[in-house]
């Protein structure tokens, strides 16, 4: 036998005479996973399965509680040679045998013992509900008899003709609304009305309900055909943050030889659901806008879209697309076989154990269990902690329950687990002391590393592009306008005029005043030699009338508005002010200088008292266009506003605007933010020659270089300002 496998084990003495054998219940179907041949047992009392390779069923198959456990396995090795298990590994089948409730032996509180097993696997299970609130199942009838009367019915679905039609009203509900994706798009907005959310609800029940008769019908069709499994005992609630949905379970499938029809029974919620989209789309494209039927068909859309690619689909949490994956991968148990091979990695090269038991059966799937774990559980965190922030938003004190046993059940236990492993586990007994010496030495290692090597630490803000000056343009006095200059024109402050206006009445006043200065005038050249007396009095008329008409003379100026600045002429009625009246003070337009762009950069609360002390004037920044990523632009801070404030720089950094600020639910005009935030005002920085490749009007990101700050004082920070903001 090769070294790693060692025939003989010291422990052996325990099981040699026991003489056990197979539960009456259970059941055995033969499979083939990656060439080889497997055997899976199936306890039918609880539904629960166990899978062995050919030589450990050979093994088990000679256990018929006449045979003691010794001669079972020297039969074995004499028919199976080096294939045969060692004493180790049948030691440790039994074992798994024994915990599973499959195996009988022949002790004499063999009853009480597998009592005490289901208690256990009942305690395993309640204490499962509690630590995993966010998605908890309570079962609670039994569908079976009611799935086969009706199999007959709906089985068909399943097969060449159902798939041919499946395809067909498919391509209608996609044919149906292709001319009309932009209204489809727009009718988002207002999925989560509260007038929409019934029909939300009511929909997504209704959809869900005939996504799980989907599985169960599926797996009672294929198990017909290939005579082995197809139960579904088991129907019930499912609890996904605290919404009740229903479920069936169909782990029955596994019992299937082929692994196509394994996998189609995974995909039968979906495949139905897709059709029920489909059917709705047609629906909604024929049905009049604002009735409840419109409504209805446009949620069964959503729900069968949205929740299908997002949860269904995603091979990386346990619903139909981890069990269609693990089917077409033909790695069985993917979760926890990709965990246990990590943890048989950690064993074997750090802390030196001899002889782990390796979950993986082949090279290529050692591949995909170690990516499988590391994407999976980096998904999960976030998946988890999207939902507990959700709901702390909408349930605060429930969201409080659900950290704390996010906590305890992601970081506390699996620590305690952890330790307790390293402390008494008899798998270490040998390499104890290296184990805990790795550990500890990896705790400190990477406790140094996060919390006291300092790493780039960056804040970010979003802004508005906008010209460097803005000048506007009013009416400098009453009259009836002329022309205007086309808006979007550029100008130069040389003369050109931005609109002409005429005053009949004030030119008649302006002649008048002309007149009137001739008359007093002619009497101040009679007086002056007759009359000096009088032509003093008439030289002060005389300066009277040149008063007024420079004040006329000012107004009739202001009647040809000219540029005072470069830049464009931007008037939003340009085309429909010419023959209109004006009065002075009015509005018409503004000048802007793009040669000149200013970028002012909201941060909030958190971000900003960090950047007012660090970003100082002139320092770099760089920023990103928003929606195109790929444009990176250099800028330099011109000014840092100290105050915080309220009033947003432009609507467009709002919600309502399609920006990350959250708007005064009062605010009709989507400038006001909800929270106090931090301005800083900066220009890009062009080179010499090159074009400016930001307009006025676009959104920005900007990104601040702060102190460089260890990792674990970053992340400390952070997880403060959620708690601070939410609580």
């Amino acid at each position: 036998m090769p070294v790693d496998r060692p025939t003989f084990s010291e422990s052996w003495y325990r099981v040699a005479e026991l003489k056990p054998r197979l539960r009456s219940l259970v059941q055995s179907y033969r499979q083939r996973y990656r060439g080889r041949t497997w055997h899976v047992l199936r306890d039918s009392a609880n539904n629960k399965f166990f899978r062995l390779d050919e030589a450990s069923y050979h093994f088990v198959g000679l256990l018929n509680g006449q045979r003691p456990v010794a001669d079972a396995w020297k039969v074995c090795c004499e028919q199976l040679g080096d294939s045969a298990p060692t004493q180790g590994e049948a030691i440790q089948l039994l074992g798994q045998l024994y915990q599973s409730n499959l195996l009988d032996a022949d002790l004499p509180a063999d009853a009480a013992g597998m009592f005490e097993r289901f208690k256990k696997r009942q305690r395993k299970e309640i204490g499962g509900y509690f630590m995993n609130l966010l998605f908890s199942r309570i079962p609670l009838i039994d569908p079976d008899h009611f799935l086969d009367r009706w199999t007959k019915v709906f089985g068909w679905c399943f097969g060449p003709v159902g798939l041919f039609l499946w395809f067909v009203l498919l391509a209608s509900g996609l044919w149906s609304v292709a001319g009309r994706v932009d209204e489809l798009w727009d009718q988002k907005s207002g999925i989560l009305d509260a007038a929409n959310l019934p029909l939300l609800y009511v929909s997504m029940i209704l959809i869900k309900a005939i996504h799980e008769f989907g599985h169960g019908f599926a797996c009672k069709h294929f198990g017909r055909q290939s005579h082995s499994g197809g139960e579904v005992h088991t129907m019930g609630i499912m609890f996904i943050v605290f919404m009740p949905l229903p479920y069936v379970d169909a782990t029955s499938a596994w019992s299937l030889r082929n692994k196509w029809h394994r996998a189609f029974i995974g995909a039968a919620g979906m495949y139905v659901e897709v059709a029920i989209g489909a059917a709705a789309a047609i629906i909604w494209a024929n049905s009049a806008p604002g009735t409840v039927t419109h409504a209805l068909a446009y949620n069964m859309i959503f729900i069968a879209g949205v929740t299908t690619i997002l949860f269904n689909a995603n091979p990386l949490i346990k619903f139909d697309g981890y069990y269609i994956l693990s089917d077409l991968l033909e790695t069985p148990n993917l979760a926890q076989r990709s965990k246990d091979f990590l943890y048989y990695l950690v064993k074997k090269f750090v802390y030196g154990v001899r002889r782990p038991r390796d979950p993986s059966h082949s090279r290529g799937e050692r591949f995909w269990l170690v990516f499988y774990a590391i994407t999976a559980a980096i998904y999960r965190v976030f998946i988890s902690v999207s939902i507990i922030l959700f709901v702390v938003d909408a349930l605060k004190y429930m969201g409080i329950l659900l950290a704390l046993s996010g906590v305890i059940g992601w970081v506390i236990v699996p620590l305690f687990k952890w330790a307790h492993y390293l402390l008494a586990n008899p798998e270490l007994h040998r390499v104890r002391g290296r184990a805990q010496f790795a550990t500890v030495l990896f705790f400190a290692v990477l406790i140094g590393t996060l919390g006291f090597i300092p790493a780039p630490y960056h804040g970010r803000g979003e802004g508005v592009v906008e010209p460097g000056q803005i000048e506007m343009v009013f009416a400098g006095t009453d009259g009836f306008i002329d022309t205007v200059l086309p808006s979007a024109t550029v100008v130069q402050s040389d003369g050109v005029e931005l609109v002409a206006t005429s005053n009949y009445e004030m030119q008649i006043e302006r002649r008048r005043l002309l007149a009137e200065r001739g008359l007093y005038e002619a009497y101040y050249r009679q007086a002056r030699s007759d009359e000096p007396a009088q032509a003093q009095i008439v030289q002060a008329q005389i300066q009277a009338v040149n008063e007024q008409l420079v004040r006329v003379n000012e107004k009739l100026s202001a009647l040809r508005i000219q540029p005072r600045i470069n830049g464009v002429w931007v008037s939003e009625n340009a085309d429909r002010l010419a023959g209109s009246y004006i009065q002075q003070g009015q509005p018409i337009g503004l000048l802007a200088d793009t040669h000149r762009l200013l970028i002012r950069v909201t941060t909030d609360q958190y971000v900003g008292p960090q950047v007012m002390i660090d970003a100082q004037e002139g320092s770099m920044v760089q920023m990103r266009v928003r929606g195109r990523p790929e444009v990176l632009v250099q800028g330099k801070v011109v000014k840092v506003l100290k105050a915080a404030r309220r009033e947003l720089p432009s609507a467009a950094l709002g919600f309502a605007g399609g920006g990350s600020i959250a708007i005064d639910s009062e605010d009709n005009q989507g400038t006001l933010a909800q929270e106090p935030f931090f301005e800083v005002q900066i220009e890009p920085v062009i080179e010499d020659g090159a074009a400016v490749p930001l307009y006025a009007g676009q959104r920005v990101v900007a990104r601040f270089d702060l102190p460089d700050t260890p990792l674990l004082t970053q992340w400390w920070l952070t997880i403060r300002q959620v708690i601070q903001q939410r609580f």
